[in-house]
């Protein structure tokens, strides 16, 4: 039963699902409906659908154990991937005239990915963990109340993860840490602190 719970808690708290919500709450707040939505897909679809789609092909290959790659020495193609997703992005948001807090949302949370892919050599960071804790911190300026439910998920996937034993009680703390670190460098960056 236990397994079940963490299961369900992983899947429902995944970055891939939660990164799309978040960009679409954020997109859909700073845009006019219409280029709101021409962005949030553009962004899912540059960023997201395709790593979803790598690591679904690794997996069913065998280069993977699973969708979430977790045994560490197979992370650093998926890293590999995701820097490149980046750098298309990112030039994609900086050619479109995307507003500023969008470039910035973008470029710290690749330097989270980048942080999670130089803590790789040493241990498994827990993407899940600060993915989600990056997204609670960047959630509080627009919704204090949506940040804080969020953040109830927080040691609850943490929790999930270690009984799947997809990570350690260390490597959800380095995710923690990292995701609070990027998080507060988006209130910094964008000025709630002004």
């Amino acid at each position: 039963m236990k397994q079940k719970i963490a299961l369900t808690i992983s899947r429902i708290l995944h970055p891939m699902v939660l990164m799309p919500l978040f960009i679409g709450y954020v997109v859909f707040s700073l845009l006019p409906p219409g280029r709101a939505i021409l962005t949030t897909v553009s962004i899912v679809g540059i960023g997201i659908v395709p790593l979803a789609l790598w690591n679904i092909y690794r997996t069913q290959t065998g280069k993977y154990s699973n969708f979430d790659v977790s045994i560490r020495e197979q992370r650093f193609s998926m890293f590999g991937v995701v820097f490149l997703l980046s750098t298309v992005l990112m030039a994609y948001l900086w050619y479109t005239g995307q507003p500023e807090v969008l470039l910035i949302g973008c470029a710290l949370v690749i330097g989270l990915v980048f942080s999670s892919f130089v803590f790789n050599f040493w241990l498994k960071t827990s993407l899940h963990t600060a993915i989600l804790t990056y997204i609670c911190i960047g959630l509080w300026p627009m919704d204090s109340d949506l940040s804080l439910l969020m953040g109830v998920g927080v040691p609850l996937v943490a929790w999930a993860r270690v009984v799947q034993s997809r990570h350690s009680l260390s490597e959800v703390g380095v995710g923690f840490f990292i995701g609070a670190i990027f998080g507060a460098c988006l209130l910094l960056l964008t000025g709630y602190f002004d």
